[in-house]
């Protein structure tokens, strides 16, 4: 408590009834929770049972468990505070009490590339004509059960009511195959609790004291199970910032945090205002532009910190001289000071901006990494290693099933879905567990039919013990089974590693907490759909992301890019004033990342898929207030026509340099790739992008760049 200002110790001491805090950016709010939390323990008197504290990543809860802990010496059994995840703690709820809804305990979760699989299928047994794309089917899906919508025939138009037929389709699919997507965590939780009214008195009696961080970032689905849980005792502590709402997109809403005051009568509302943060200039310039917003709740935030640099505005002739101006920029930075290349950020709005920044880093031998890039439990070899794990637990997992049968024979998958149809009550694992049965109806050979048996047999085998061993002994089996069949990846150690960490850290917990596969496989999924894995930077890189992905993190010397009319903010309906003030909050949070310094850039022309576009500053760099901003630096015509020149030489002579397969090379619009096959006597090269895909360019007219 000594560490606290008289305003945080103000806050922490009133323990009853709904509390909002507005925490500013960088203002310690992690600090009030954790305080609060041993506060009341310590010194109140609460059980720790009795303290449900809600975060959104596992980052978070993993600080305040640490803060707690070092507050605490270890004088309490972290197993008696319910802290974590929104998804991690009501996952473990609905295992508890599955049983009310119909669901089996060992439901298995399915994460994005699972549900948009479902979705493929289901399109395919419409056979619809129109033009769907799956993507955003899910999307619209997720949105769905964000808000809560059910089963009811609201809407008027056929296009609708075909949307409806798809999300009741993919409702049944996924409860068919005992499975949850990430929004189902939520959706189900509010099943639960507005129709099992004992088992809502159950978790009210439990959790008497509810905190929760990061408020404004609270869906409907969010917002209403907590109202139901705090309906008795309405002991409410909730954290947030209103500017730094930003998550729109995915179902947040503003106006929990706003209206907080109207949904709690008697409300106390308090303000933390200091910054610790970043510089004055930094502070005041975010005042300044989060000042145009007119949906806010009222805050001044200041700071005690130096005075520091002035922003630094730069304007380039092209993207390419964008790039080349911040490596150069960081050595230049790193040169005068004694900052790491950690101490560096680059954010961005659109991850399509990350190519071109990255090939100039590589060129000027500065490290990095770049966040929310492909990540790695997308590789097939790992999803088919999960595939197994998720079978052993869940036989009725049918998209984990298919995942596996597909390398037995690829074309009878097609027939056993058909045949599940056709014969109700039966599911995939039964139709392959007796194959033999079905054997004239799906079409296949003895030697096919004998591979499926031997397939369920290992299965079988691999299950027998599941309840009894941990997850890293499965996970051990699985992999020597697969490496009998001849896979040896080293992506399956990957898993092994996972788990093996999974039950270490379990076994530290009283009772040896849940060592089991299932506990194993919710806590894997539901980690990797956090926004990213927010591990210390032990690599000694320059940070690459989007402005959303850079929310509750700092650096020394922050990078705003692309700072464009139609790219930050994002094209979209500019009449639309709810649409701007959120990009303007993004524009808030990249801004209030920066300790130090922070570098505006912009082009004066840019390509965007393909077509050179001339681009008007963004209007948030005319909002800043120029008594904390540098005069605006632009280039001269002569070295914009040097570095374009410069470029297109260096594009001239790509073309004499030996192009083959497996060499990685740049191109302008799709960023870095390998090259897969050469076609058409080494006219045309197959490449495999990094985040674009696979392309056919032309190598005669797609200028390429040898990246080595």
């Amino acid at each position: 408590m000594n560490s606290l200002n008289n305003s945080q110790r103000k806050i922490i001491e009133i323990i009853k009834g709904p509390i909002l805090v507005i925490a500013g950016a960088g203002s310690g709010k992690t600090r009030v929770i954790t305080h609060r939390i041993v506060h009341m323990i310590q010194n109140i008197g609460i059980s720790p049972s009795n303290i449900l504290a809600l975060t959104f990543t596992k980052k978070a809860a993993k600080e305040m468990k640490d803060r707690i802990s070092n507050m605490m010496m270890n004088q309490i059994n972290f197993d008696q505070i319910t802290l974590g995840t929104f998804h991690s703690i009501f996952s473990s709820i609905l295992r508890k009490e599955s049983h009310w809804l119909g669901l089996k305990s060992n439901y298995t979760i399915y994460d994005h590339k699972d549900s948009e699989n479902i979705i493929k299928k289901i399109l395919k047994d419409f056979e619809t004509n129109l033009s769907l794309n799956y993507k955003e089917i899910r999307i619209k899906i997720s949105q769905y059960k964000n808000n809560l919508y059910y089963f009811k025939n609201k809407f008027q138009n056929k296009k609708l009511d075909f949307f409806t037929k798809i999300y009741k389709s993919y409702i049944k699919r996924c409860f068919q195959a005992n499975s949850l997507d990430f929004d189902d965590i939520l959706l189900y939780t509010n099943h639960l609790f507005s129709y099992f009214p004992n088992v809502l008195e159950k978790y009210q009696k439990k959790f008497k004291y509810i905190l929760i961080d990061e408020y404004q970032d609270t869906n409907l689905s969010q917002y209403t199970i907590i109202k139901n849980l705090v309906s008795q005792h309405k002991n409410l502590f909730v954290v947030g910032d209103d500017a730094q709402s930003i998550y729109s997109f995915r179902g947040a809403n503003i106006s929990n945090i706003l209206n907080f005051h109207l949904d709690y009568k008697n409300a106390k509302i308090f303000r933390l205002e200091q910054n610790y943060r970043s510089t004055n200039h930094i502070v005041q310039a975010s005042n300044n532009i989060i000042s145009f917003n007119k949906n806010q709740i009222f805050k001044k935030i200041w700071t005690n910190n130096e005075k520091g640099e002035k922003i630094r505005i730069y304007c380039a002739s092209s993207e390419l001289e964008e790039a080349q101006y911040i490596a150069s920029s960081i050595l230049s930075i790193k040169k005068k000071t004694n900052l790491r290349y950690e101490n560096f950020a680059i954010l961005y709005r659109s991850n399509r901006q990350s190519h071109i920044i990255e090939y100039s880093l590589k060129k000027n031998n500065i490290p990095y990494n770049i966040y929310g890039s492909i990540s790695l439990e997308n590789r097939k070899e790992i999803r088919y290693f999960l595939a197994y794990l998720r079978i052993i637990v869940n036989p009725n997992d049918e998209e984990s099933l298919l995942r596996i049968v597909k390398k037995v024979n690829q074309k009878i998958v097609k027939n056993i879905l058909s045949l599940s149809k056709k014969i109700k009550g039966i599911t995939v694992y039964k139709i392959i567990k007796n194959v033999e049965n079905y054997q004239y109806l799906l079409k296949i050979s003895n030697k096919t039919i004998n591979r499926l048996k031997n397939l369920i047999l290992t299965i079988e085998k691999l299950r027998i013990n599941v309840e009894q061993d941990h997850a890293y002994t499965i996970a051990k089996n699985v992999e020597n089974f697969l490496l009998k069949e001849n896979y040896n990846h080293e992506d399956f150690q990957y898993i092994l590693d996972h788990t093996f960490q999974y039950v270490q850290e379990q076994k530290k917990l009283k009772n040896n907490g849940d060592t089991s596969l299932f506990g194993f496989l919710r806590f894997f999924y539901l980690e990797i759909n956090d926004d990213i894995n927010h591990e210390e930077n032990k690599n000694n890189k320059v940070s690459l992301m989007t402005v959303h992905l850079s929310k509750g993190l700092e650096f020394s010397i922050v990078f705003i890019v692309g700072l464009e009319e139609n790219l930050f903010p994002l094209k979209s309906d500019f009449e639309n004033q709810f649409k701007i003030e959120e990009e303007r909050r993004l524009f808030y949070v990249a801004l209030t990342r920066a300790q130090k310094k922070a570098v505006l850039t912009y082009a004066k022309y840019r390509f965007i898929w393909g077509k050179k576009k001339e681009n008007v500053p963004s209007r948030f760099i005319n909002e800043l207030n120029k008594n904390f901003v540098e005069n605006q630096k632009y280039i001269s015509k002569k070295k914009e026509i040097h570095s374009l020149n410069h470029f297109n030489q260096e594009n001239q002579n790509s073309r004499y340099l030996e192009i083959k397969k497996g060499v990685k090379v740049f191109h302008k619009n799709f960023g870095i790739g390998t090259i897969v096959e050469l076609q058409n006597k080494n006219q045309i090269a197959l490449i495999k992008f990094k985040q674009s895909g696979e392309k056919r360019i032309l190598i005669k007219l797609d200028k390429l760049v040898i990246y080595s």
